[in-house]
């Protein structure tokens, strides 16, 4: 006999933290995070007789309309198993029809089929028939559309099996980036485990950013409610510039003679040498150049936020960044990194393609899943809801345009 109840969160959480589908916003940490008094959280269990095999957070929250719940990343249940996974999800349904709520949305963290790196589909996989399903069952679906349009979260992500040995990771790094790597260890570029009061520097990069691309930037509170609610789960890295240990190799390079027939590459050198002698005397001799703020939960890692200073990018100071973050991920046993989302589209032409390009430079995997789903309660309501939604998207570009301006 099947049956749905209600959960505690630590019940929650250590089936969320095992199952194949485990994602950090199933869990009570990220309800803790995003909590407001809007929201109302539910731990639902699906039970097998005694036997927990299935959960799921629903966050009911109040709007102008009528209250409405989200599923984050869908439920946690094997969904290969379609009786279980639809008697389940048609109790979710019913639990919504109790709450009177006016629709329920989820964006399952499901593989739709599998790609290449260039995005071409290949035979391993092909789980639309889990989309042929939930439409069954009266989920309406948004479609298999570009990353960007509106939806609550990403369809597209590229991620890095760090399950192998870190010399067989990095030889998947394309060339370039493993030569710089290289460089990075006689030039002294070093990443190392931050503390809160290393912050300022996530924070100071996040706002440089944010000034050429007009946004908002976070508040210390936002990123240290990540580190307080998620524990030991979150993890903060900076990258510094040892200015001793560049100014050293410089020095050595030009010393050795290479370039004395090379008048031109013996100017690039001494020119390097001068500006490492600048940024010795203005910032001292160690300087933070890049930092990133990165969870774990069970055996999946998600790259959150990661900036770098831009005066120091021909220092490619991520690159160190996230190779640091993979060796120290690897030691809490995750195997998938996510360096969360793409457009989708590996046109040139995309507007964020140069995302695209770098992420992909480190061997990552192309990861499609099935997108959004919304099951309608009260189908006018939830009209006006949706016009509402799409008035406050335009309102909030247009007054970013003229923000810009």
């Amino acid at each position: 006999m099947k049956h749905l109840r209600i959960i505690d969160s630590i019940t929650l959480d250590e089936f969320v933290k095992t199952n194949f589908y485990n994602h950090y916003k199933k869990t009570s940490y990220w309800v803790n995070h995003e909590s407001n008094p809007k929201t109302i959280p539910h731990y639902l269990g699906y039970f097998y007789e005694d036997t927990l095999i299935g959960t799921a957070l629903l966050i009911e929250t109040k709007s102008l309309f009528g209250r409405y719940i989200y599923i984050p990343q869908g439920p946690c249940i094997d969904y290969q198993d379609i009786e279980s996974s639809k008697d389940f999800l048609e109790k979710i349904i019913s639990f919504g029809k109790e709450r009177n709520v006016l629709f329920l949305r989820m964006d399952p963290n499901v593989i739709r089929v599998s790609r290449d790196i260039l995005g071409n589909q290949t035979d391993e996989i092909n789980q639309e028939y889990i989309t042929s399903y939930l439409k069954e069952i009266g989920f309406v679906h948004k479609g298999y559309g570009y990353a960007y349009n509106g939806s609550w979260s990403n369809r597209f992500t590229l991620a890095i099996d760090i399950s192998k040995e870190i010399d067989e990771i990095i030889l998947n790094f394309n060339k370039s980036k493993q030569n710089a790597l290289k460089r990075q260890e006689r030039i002294g570029v070093k990443t190392r485990i931050a503390s809160t009061d290393d912050l300022v520097h996530l924070m100071n990069f996040e706002k440089e950013l944010a000034s050429i691309l007009k946004f908002k930037p976070h508040s210390k509170e936002f990123f240290l409610k990540y580190l307080n609610e998620f524990k030991s789960h979150a993890h903060l890295y900076v990258t510094e510039l040892y200015v001793n240990e560049l100014i050293r190799e410089i020095e050595a390079e030009i010393d050795s003679g290479k370039y004395k027939k090379d008048k031109e590459a013996l100017a690039s050198k001494e020119k390097e040498l001068n500006e490492a002698r600048k940024w010795k005397k203005s910032y001292g001799e160690i300087i933070p150049i890049a930092a990133g703020l990165f969870l774990h939960y069970g055996f999946k890692s998600w790259d959150l936020y990661t900036y770098s200073r831009k005066e120091f990018n021909s220092m490619k100071p991520t690159d160190n960044l996230h190779l640091f973050a993979i060796s120290d991920l690897k030691k809490h046993h995750v195997s998938f990194y996510d360096m969360c989302g793409f457009s989708g589209t590996v046109d040139k032409n995309d507007s964020y393609y140069g995302l695209y390009d770098y992420k992909k430079s480190f061997g990552s995997q192309y990861i499609e899943y099935i997108g959004e789903f919304d099951y309608i309660y009260k189908p006018n309501k939830f009209k006006y809801y949706l016009l509402i939604a799409k008035i406050k998207s335009r309102l909030k570009f247009y007054f970013k345009k003229i923000k810009i301006r």
